[in-house]
């Protein structure tokens, strides 16, 4: 990724506020956020404030473009370094719509057939590629001594929703087909995302299971949207959240053009059924509009007996995921991911 100026000086300037002394942060913050009886991290709000100051110099009128280099100036900014001792490989892989570029995170633990993770990014499925969350990635890598294989699927408007999930089935397949020359076992394969990655995972489990496919080991699905329609409480009480919020999410709604034919992969959560999936782990973040949707989804999962835990990182937004960089909570909470992976593939 190639960095800009500007973006250098935001890490820069947003890590050094992020790391002012308590007392210091407290007063340039002022009142913390409180909603629904959880309290924003410090370190996230001084963040928060100082990126939406930085978008207020340079507002515009919503776009992809404009969208995509947000989440790339975002992502940069709040992201932890990557684990260096991961070695990382873009290459490409037949698609169904041409070259699927993935990357491919190799830890060096990983030894003989390792535990794999396919990974698909987060984004409302507009914005968002392979570096969005290639932190995480080589936490989650190195946490579990696991082959990661991150997909950069199509995107809206360019292409329709039902393009970002062909090419989420078909890479984990070709994952499962090609598991040998990757150093993967393929009865310790997971599937996982973040936000629309979290719905496009979970979708491939219902696909997979509709084709009469085996299972992932797991689906692990972080802070995801199951349904475009949720009328749950914090949808409204985080409708003006940071950096997900219900004008984003209109805005992504809007994006995605003619809707496919199954209703399911718009929202996995009305799927007709939801029995004989891999098990669930879904991690919601406090101050989050998708929040309950990821509670729902649990328990819809488990009243159809499949195996889902569910617990929520209250004092974090959406996208947590690359704020490691910026706050000791978000750094914390991707650990325990990192563990949860691990247990859901196996590792001590």
């Amino acid at each position: 990724m190639s960095v800009s100026r500007r973006a250098r000086l935001t890490r820069r300037i947003g890590r050094a506020r992020s790391r002012m002394p308590r007392p210091v942060l407290k007063r340039w913050v002022g009142e913390r956020s409180k909603i629904d009886g959880r309290t924003l991290d410090l370190q996230v709000h001084a963040f928060t404030k100082y990126m939406v100051a930085q978008s207020t110099k340079r507002a515009s009128e919503p776009s992809p473009e404009t969208g995509r280099a947000g989440i790339q100036l975002l992502a940069y900014a709040g992201s932890a370094d990557p684990v260096e001792a991961v070695s990382v490989h873009d290459r490409r892989i037949p698609g169904p719509g041409g070259d699927l570029p993935i990357r491919v995170y190799h830890p060096a633990a990983a030894k003989g057939r390792a535990p794999g993770l396919v990974w698909l990014h987060q984004g409302g499925g507009v914005v968002g590629d392979l570096d969005t969350d290639h932190t995480v990635c080589t936490e989650v890598a190195e946490r579990c001594g696991a082959m990661v294989v991150s997909v950069d699927y199509r995107l809206a408007p360019e292409h329709p929703l039902a393009a970002r999930v062909v090419d989420s089935v078909a890479a984990f397949q070709w994952v499962v087909d090609n598991a040998d020359g990757l150093g993967i076992d393929p009865a310790r394969l997971a599937v996982g995302g973040s936000s629309e990655g979290g719905r496009l995972a979970t979708i491939v489990c219902q696909e997979r299971r509709k084709a009469g496919l085996s299972q992932p080991v797991g689906q692990i699905l972080v802070f995801p949207g199951v349904d475009p329609e949720s009328t749950t409480a914090s949808m409204e009480s985080m409708a003006a959240a940071w950096p997900l919020s219900a004008t984003t999410l209109a805005f992504f709604t809007a994006m995605q053009g003619e809707p496919p034919a199954d209703d399911s992969w718009i929202a996995p959560l009305r799927a007709p059924s939801l029995a004989g999936l891999a098990p669930a782990l879904i991690v919601t973040a406090g101050f989050d509009p998708l929040r309950d949707q990821g509670h729902e989804y649990a328990e819809a999962l488990r009243a159809a007996g499949t195996t889902a835990t569910d617990r929520c990182e209250d004092s974090l937004p959406h996208s947590f995921v690359f704020m490691g960089g910026v706050s000791k909570q978000a750094r914390k909470a991707n650990a325990r991911l990192a563990d949860d992976v691990a247990a859901m593939l196996g590792v001590d």
